[in-house]
């Protein structure tokens, strides 16, 4: 949800105050780890740190994820700059920023956040909402979370390209409160965004409906759990839902069970996590590892472990799933 008390102008009022924005948001990049794409049409394509040289006056909007920035950044278009607080290499789920942050933010005049994702970007929506002139986006309004297999409430609905069509929605609606006399481009931006994920959603679909298995292991934390509910296929993962978590022997020797027993050929782990657990399946049971992105890292120029792609870190929601998650999945289910 939008959430603002200003009755009488428009957030874009604050663009004297912005015309230092190169200044306050990339200052707060520089604090929180250079800036890593820099402006809604991605910004610095090598991802080479902050562009605060940038003569750029448009206001700004404050991501909390990967995934989400992709959302701004999209309906955006050339109308207000998007930046991503999480900075490459950082995981989206387990990075907080530095103390004092969330007083800085206020230079921005919007902050879209998923809420229950980190108790970090409620508690910061709470706190920016008492602030006049910045516009609190609550990118999961109107999603209902579900008891996964895994977790109750479970909140990871943008790795369904379905759910993301209303998270894009409402990132439209908030840009729309901010600036008013853009409405009608950030409504046909998200349309045509909302278009490529259900185009997405139907080639995801299809690897489903032609594969052999329906199972798959995840050697990293399971954030996938919402593929299970949107196409059936069984997510196992030794590790639990945190990144911090740690797989137990008893929980390795069950999944090296089911291994052998659904005769599964690839192990799959989260790129922005170590790969050694993953890998250590994958050497005991004779099967390869291969990454899949929940869309929370951004890295630049690392193979992930089983592929030889380059992720570069101003790749947009589609990327990951078009160069990473499908790819992956069709080898996996052997839909190929």
């Amino acid at each position: 949800m939008a959430k603002r008390d200003d009755a009488t102008g428009t957030a874009l009022s604050r663009r004297a105050t912005l015309a230092g924005v190169g200044g306050a948001a990339f200052g707060l990049a520089g604090c929180l780890g250079d800036d890593p794409q820099g402006g809604s049409n991605g910004g610095n394509p090598n991802g080479g740190g902050s562009t605060g040289d940038t003569d750029d006056d448009r206001p700004t909007v404050f991501a909390t994820m990967p995934a989400v920035w992709d959302f701004v950044r999209q309906v955006a278009g050339d109308y207000i700059e998007a930046i991503d607080l999480v900075p490459v290499g950082e995981h989206g789920h387990d990075w907080n920023p530095e103390p004092g942050t969330v007083q800085e933010l206020d230079g921005a005049v919007g902050f879209v956040y998923l809420r229950e994702f980190s108790s970090w970007q409620d508690d910061a929506a709470a706190q920016l909402a008492d602030d006049d002139g910045v516009v609190v986006i609550e990118a999961s309004e109107g999603i209902e979370f579900f008891d996964s297999p895994v977790e109750e409430n479970d909140e990871h609905w943008w790795l369904d390209p379905i759910e993301c069509q209303t998270g894009v929605d409402n990132v439209a609606d908030g840009l729309a409160e901010i600036d008013p006399d853009h409405a009608e481009e950030y409504a046909a931006n998200a349309a045509a965004f909302n278009e490529e994920l259900q185009a997405l959603h139907e080639d995801f679909e299809a690897i489903v409906d032609r594969a052999e298995l329906n199972q798959i292991v995840v050697g990293t934390h399971d954030s996938f759990q919402w593929w299970n509910r949107r196409y059936g296929i069984e997510v196992y993962s030794p590790v639990g839902t945190s990144p911090d978590d740690a797989a137990s022997p008893g929980d390795v020797q069950e999944i090296e069970e089911l291994i052998a027993d659904f005769g599964i050929e690839h192990v799959l782990y989260d790129v922005g996590e170590p790969g050694t657990l993953a890998q250590s399946l994958a050497d005991e049971t004779e099967a390869t590892v291969l990454p899949l992105s929940p869309v929370e890292t951004q890295i630049d120029g690392v193979p992930p472990i089983g592929g030889d792609l380059v992720m570069e870190p101003d790749w947009g929601y589609v990327d990951h799933f078009r160069e990473i998650n499908l790819p992956s999945l069709e080898t996996a289910l052997r839909a190929d």
